[in-house]
């Protein structure tokens, strides 16, 4: 039983994610089906292979990954503002990024066999391969998957011995990056986003206010609108109003949490949280429990992962966080999204497997 109960948590994630999906864009139903059958396919294969193997494959699959996104910068086509997706044969496409988490990290932890402090070298060798594939995926522009894959990839830092120069150097470049991303990279509906959030921007407070609601505000409000209305018990399956009406834009990625709620109510939204909550315990307890240092920089970095995008989509759901282009692990439509974290957490489930002769709980 114990060794299935990943694959069996995942299963669960699927009914859902396909249940609110017939509801909502019946249309979609279709390939995200067929997403996840690759997707449980793809866990099963890295489950079985032993995670040495995939420490050994990591170094050619960082080469691909940064090659892909090289690729779609001067190739690509352009899908609402984002040269992001390679586009496949019967309409399908696949979004490389997606894949940066699961990919570095591998690659990262085949350098550090225990906790070690870093040498100046081994510092700019651990940023440079952390930065490589965020330039080039901020390029496309994707900011909100850079925000999870930095966030998750600092695992690397914070878990090894940092010198004060090295931090000192660290604040210096993020905050040398954050100016140069404000001032050449984001767009104007980005800053809209963050200063309206946070209420700076007096022109947009009182553009709003006199004519137009901006955008982003009418996003967090019909968002915010669903997921009230959706009450203690929810509207029902396909009664949702905000959703079906299609009030409440991106009802199928971004905002399928608000989506969920308002017909599945408190009740869902709490089953659907807690279900977050039981994999992250998991992962966490996972990575305190198993002694190879790789396997628990891995884990904690997928561990990361997971907690940034939930917290920041269901966040931004709530209207407690600015917006930003973050989709909910497994509910959300998209292929991409899907495969890659099945084959994050098939490596998971290898790691797990070798484990269980030690183990003497339930999770594992």
């Amino acid at each position: 039983m114990r060794k299935y109960f990943l694959l069996a948590l995942l299963f669960l994630f699927t009914i859902l994610s396909l249940t609110t999906l017939r509801s909502i864009v019946p249309d979609l139903l279709y390939k995200q089906t067929i997403s996840f059958v690759i997707a449980f396919v793809v866990f099963i294969v890295a489950w079985k292979l032993p995670f040495e193997f995939h420490l050994k494959l990591a170094k050619w699959l960082y080469l691909l990954l940064n090659l892909s996104l090289l690729f779609l910068l001067i190739y690509g086509n352009i899908t609402r503002g984002i040269s992001a997706w390679i586009v496949l044969p019967f309409g399908f496409k696949f979004q490389p990024s997606q894949l940066a988490v699961p990919i570095v990290a591998l690659y990262l932890s085949s350098f550090f066999s225990k906790e070690k402090k870093f040498g100046w070298f081994s510092f700019l060798q651990t940023i440079t391969i952390i930065a490589l594939p965020a330039i080039l995926i901020l390029l496309e522009p994707d900011f909100g998957t850079v925000l999870v894959y930095a966030a998750a990839t600092s695992i690397f830092l914070l878990f090894n011995q940092l010198n004060f120069k090295q931090i000192l150097a660290l604040f210096l470049a993020g905050f040398l990056g954050i100016t140069l991303l404000w001032f050449l990279v984001f767009k104007q509906y980005q800053k809209d986003r963050l200063l309206g959030f946070l209420h700076l921007q007096r022109n947009v407070i009182v553009a709003q206010e006199t004519a137009k609601e901006s955008s982003s505000a009418y996003n967090a409000r019909q968002a915010l609108i669903a997921v009230g209305s959706g009450g203690f018990w929810g509207r029902g399956i396909g009664q949702g109003v905000q959703s079906h009406l299609r009030f409440l834009p991106e009802r199928q990625t971004d905002f399928i949490f608000a989506s969920f709620s308002e017909e599945w109510g408190f009740v869902g939204a709490a089953f659907l949280l807690s279900m977050y909550f039981v994999l992250l315990l998991y992962l966490l307890y996972l990575a305190y429990r198993v002694e190879d240092f790789r396997q628990k920089l891995y884990l904690l970095t997928i561990f990361m992962m997971f907690l940034v995008q939930i917290f920041i989509n269901v966040g931004m759901n709530m209207a407690i966080l600015p917006i930003t282009g973050i989709t909910l692990p497994f509910l959300s439509y998209g292929g991409s999204s899907v495969i890659s974290l099945f084959f994050a957490l098939g490596i998971v489930a290898s790691i797990a497997s070798k484990f269980k002769k030690k183990a003497t709980h339930i999770f594992y």
